[in-house]
């Protein structure tokens, strides 16, 4: 049968577990409590300080590694900055729909990195090569009222979009750019699952889509 020394320490311990911020509260215990130092003999005994130092430690080098990504993202946003405007001033200087298609896909292919990219027209009685026809209804199925991309990645996309490369796409991004009274739907497709994600940042996308949007309508 346990003496009280036991049931109390163990009401303790329960209390301490319980309560995990007790010394930060009352830090001023933790000079008089003494705790040894590190028993090499047994690894019941923690070192407050090691522990501390240790702990600091690891603190500064995880906030070094946020540093060193954040750093490295805003070098990318910046790299992709200056590549949307020269595709910006491409984009405003074409006056042809064929000529226009064709250096959407090729600079976009190279803005977002992507493997597979397929266009896509609303019109069926516009007749451009690397256009296909799509029904109004279904490309718009895809898209949320005044949304201008998508990341949701439905598994019924990837046989709409990419029907012979639906296999090999394992994340894709829907752009929907308005032209006249229809819609162009580019689709763009990678082998990286993690390329294309719901949380993805799409604001320089959507500039790029109101750039071509500005100059689809000066096109027939």
């Amino acid at each position: 049968m346990a003496n009280e020394d036991e049931i109390r320490e163990k009401e303790i311990i329960s209390f301490l577990k319980k309560n995990k911020n007790f010394f930060i509260k009352n830090y001023e215990l933790v000079n008089e409590l003494n705790f040894p130092n590190l028993d090499n003999s047994s690894d019941k005994v923690i070192d407050l300080e090691a522990y501390r130092y240790k702990k600091i430690s690891q603190q500064n080098i995880d906030l070094q590694n946020q540093m060193t990504k954040v750093l490295l993202a805003g070098k990318s946003h910046l790299n992709a900055q200056k590549r949307i405007l020269k595709s910006t001033i491409r984009i405003l200087n074409i006056k042809s729909l064929p000529k226009l298609i064709g250096l959407i896909k090729n600079d976009l292919k190279i803005i977002l990195g992507c493997d597979e990219m397929n266009c896509f027209i609303t019109n069926e009685n516009v007749s451009v090569e690397n256009l296909s026809q799509l029904d109004t209804k279904i490309a718009n199925s895809y898209f949320k009222t005044k949304m201008a991309t998508n990341l949701n990645q439905n598994p019924k996309g990837l046989l709409l979009f990419f029907p012979n490369k639906s296999a090999m796409v394992k994340s894709y991004i829907l752009l929907k750019i308005k032209f006249h009274e229809d819609s162009i739907i580019l689709a763009m497709g990678s082998k990286d699952k993690n390329k294309f994600t719901i949380d993805m940042q799409t604001d320089l996308v959507e500039y790029l889509i109101k750039i071509i949007e500005i100059n689809l309508l000066n096109i027939k």
